[in-house]
């Protein structure tokens, strides 16, 4: 089944320098193929009779013994034991607690704050979680794309910070550690545009806190366990948590920016191509609003099994369904990317990873995003 949708990005307004379009592009999610059932065969247990052959005896044995030896064997009687099967009682899945699975969310998730040097722009908010002890970083590519452009007028131009709490405060200084190339490349022009759309794909970067805001070393006390897992099923309860900011202004952003949580269930899923599950649409919600970006989709597990990219148009949040890609989805992703699936990620010395990344690949990527805004 084909689901047409045209989604937006969630991303805070942008005044950026230069010409702003318009887009109308139509964007289409194709529903994964269906699973063919799998058909269990029960296989009758299949005895077999097998001839004891005699070895010729040292002795010779006469015709009447060997008769009378097969009439005892005949008339001996083996005794039959039989067994009662005891029926195994399976005890009801548990409700899981979202209460309980909420409080421990709300520890891993971080706002992220970017600010121009001369405050000449809007601030930029979006949301991003915490996936390790190290303090990396998960969060859309359209929200990591402003690490890119810290140099843009001039050095130091633009700068991104991590706020947790609600509200949300200074607490981290943050840098870039990688953010898919294949995003980037697709998508070097967008923040020329007004309303800008997408689908998801590739919409995915990781961040590193560096320190606190204050310099000093940071302690990550709280993270989030991501799951790769293939299987999610329609209908299946989780928890949204994010930073939304569609309701508030730039001075309110600042000041009184609070996260905010729902739960609500798995409505459907598609699939980029090859029929694996990659998007999950979860609903309208209150969390349904501009800067949830990054946010978290929480199974009753409290685990991490997506993160919130687009939105389809609606003039309440009722009324405007949030898609997620899985992390199921960033998992083969990076394989693609990098050749490395997301566990080899997550022990890497990510220090050294984004200073390499940055010195590198970072500055290539920055000038295709600069040269588009400079045309």
């Amino acid at each position: 089944m084909i689901l047409k949708a045209i989604v937006s990005i969630l991303i805070a307004p942008i005044m950026l320098i230069g010409q702003f379009f318009n887009s109308n592009s139509e964007l289409i999610y194709t529903r994964p193929k269906e699973v063919m059932p799998i058909t269990q065969i029960d296989t009758n247990e299949v005895s077999t009779t097998t001839e004891s052959v005699a070895e010729p005896l040292k002795n010779e044995v006469t015709k009447k013994e060997i008769a009378t030896t097969s009439k005892k064997i005949v008339k001996k009687e083996e005794k039959v034991v039989e067994t009662i099967k005891t029926p195994v009682i399976t005890e009801p899945e548990k409700t899981p607690d979202f209460t309980i699975i909420n409080t421990e969310a709300r520890k891993t998730i971080v706002n992220i704050l970017c600010t121009t040097k001369y405050n000449d722009l809007s601030p930029i908010s979006g949301t991003c979680v915490l996936i390790s002890s190290d303090g990396l970083i998960l969060t859309n590519a359209h929200i990591a794309q402003y690490f890119l452009l810290k140099d843009f007028r001039e050095k130091d131009y633009l700068k991104c910070i991590g706020r947790t709490g609600s509200p949300a405060y200074p607490k981290y200084d943050l840098e870039l550690v990688y953010i898919s190339q294949n995003w980037v490349r697709a998508n070097k022009a967008i923040l020329k545009e007004q309303n800008p759309l997408g689908t998801g794909e590739d919409d995915f970067a990781f961040l590193r806190i560096k320190n606190n805001i204050d310099g000093s070393s940071a302690e990550v006390k709280s993270y989030i366990q991501p799951n790769t897992r293939e299987l999610i099923t329609v209908s299946e309860p989780v928890l949204l948590a994010s930073y939304p900011a569609g309701f508030l202004g730039g001075l309110s952003i600042l000041r009184d920016l609070n996260i905010t949580s729902a739960v609500t269930n798995i409505q459907d899923i598609f699939t980029f191509k090859d029929g694996t599950i990659d998007i999950v649409s979860v609903g309208g919600t209150v969390v349904s609003q501009k800067g949830s970006s990054g946010g978290l989709v929480v199974d009753k597990n409290t685990s991490l099994i997506g993160i919130i990219t687009t939105s389809s148009d609606g003039s309440t949040t009722s009324s405007r369904g949030l898609n997620a890609i899985t992390l199921a989805y960033i998992n083969r992703a990076l394989q693609r990317e990098i050749s490395m699936d997301l566990r080899r990620f997550l022990e890497l010395d990510h220090k050294s990873y984004a200073e390499n990344f940055n010195t590198n690949i970072g500055k290539e990527i920055s000038k295709l995003i600069i040269d588009e805004l400079n045309k």
